[in-house]
């Protein structure tokens, strides 16, 4: 994850050369929102609750874009997602032992 997180933001220098103004946490957030639809849509498609011809974008390309957005996140904030989400499995496992239920 620390490569994935250290590749995404040399993209992101490069992009900040050529933008006309810098990605702030809530453009980000609004665009992170924006790849979730897509990925819903691209669900969507693959279950065939909606035609192909419906398709935005498909479901692999959708899930990296929502990646991205999320690290571009966690850059910003300059959170390591690898040890954040171990945490968060780790509670999980604990939540699992102890018999409650995860989405509590």
């Amino acid at each position: 994850m620390k490569e994935i997180q250290r590749e995404t933001e040399k993209i992101i220098k490069e992009f900040q050369k050529i933008e006309k103004r810098p990605w702030t946490p809530e453009v980000i957030m609004l665009d992170l929102m924006k790849e979730v639809g897509e990925l819903a849509n691209a669900i969507l498609v693959k279950e065939e609750y909606k035609s192909v011809k419906r398709e935005i974008s498909g479901l692999r390309d959708s899930i990296a874009d929502v990646l991205y957005a999320l690290v571009r996140l966690a850059n910003f904030y300059k959170i390591n997602i690898k040890d954040e989400y171990m945490k968060m499995l780790k509670e999980l496992r604990n939540r699992i032992d102890k018999g409650e239920f995860v989405d509590d």
